[in-house]
């Protein structure tokens, strides 16, 4: 009811520095008492004696001005071209006019999406994975690792496999081949006088030896049961396989 001389909007601070104002009904009135309530105007709510209302520094949320954007920096093709082209994709969100911080989001996300989708998730988990999971004991000295080794023989080795899996081993094998698989390296090695193959695995601790076709080997290691490996060329070699952590070379 104070506000009767004219339409003002909910956030408008209404004033009069010419009337009294009423404090309780914030009326506004050039008499000495409010017309609505009927109370006495205290002196500090007079005209001339009455603060200024303090004005609201809120900034409008929204823009008076119209911005048109061309097509091909519309988000659906934008996000179109980062699934299909990402290269490209990411140019067009880099130049367009839409907000900074969500074009780094966005082009943050592409970045991650393109690595994973080159690379391959599988390859991703298995390197995380191998950072946390050592093949090989290695709080123990070399000594005392070879100490820890029990000596079989190959022909039981490649019989049990799965029964050594995670035991101490050691065996005297001849590499037939290097194996890259990826990140790891393998060596296929014969057993029982060439008549089946031993795979092992290089989880060297204290050296990486380059060895040569016909090397015999004395390895101490870890059974790892049957594994499967893929060469450069995706051939596939499945055997009993023994995660290596030392070796000896016999001059």
């Amino acid at each position: 009811m104070g506000r009767m001389l004219g339409s003002f909007a909910d956030t408008e601070e209404l004033d009069r520095p010419d009337l009294n104002k009423c404090p309780d009904c914030g009326c506004f009135f050039p008499q000495d008492n409010c017309p609505l309530c009927g109370k006495p105007c205290p002196e500090e709510m007079r005209a001339g004696n009455r603060k200024p209302p303090k004005k609201s520094k809120k900034r409008s949320t929204v823009s008076d001005r119209v911005v048109f954007i061309e097509w091909y920096h519309s988000w659906w093709f934008i996000i179109l071209m980062l699934f299909m082209f990402p290269v490209i994709g990411i140019v067009l969100l880099i130049t367009s006019p839409h907000k900074r911080g969500l074009k780094i989001g966005i082009a943050a996300a592409a970045v991650v999406y393109t690595i994973v989708s080159s690379i391959g998730i599988g390859t991703i988990v298995g390197g995380v994975t191998a950072l946390f999971d050592r093949p090989v004991d290695t709080s123990m000295s070399r000594d005392e690792y070879i100490a820890a080794c029990a000596t079989i023989s190959p022909e039981d080795f490649y019989r049990g496999a799965v029964g050594y899996e995670e035991q101490f081993v050691s065996m005297t094998l001849t590499v037939s081949r290097r194996i890259n698989a990826g990140s790891e390296f393998y060596y296929l090695c014969s057993g029982g006088a060439g008549k089946f193959s031993l795979l092992m695995r290089d989880c060297f601790v204290d050296q990486s030896l380059n060895l040569l076709p016909g090397d015999t080997v004395i390895v101490y290691g870890e059974g790892a049961g049957n594994v499967t490996v893929y060469d450069e060329a995706y051939n596939a070699y499945t055997a009993p396989c023994v995660n290596a952590a030392y070796i000896v070379v016999p001059r």
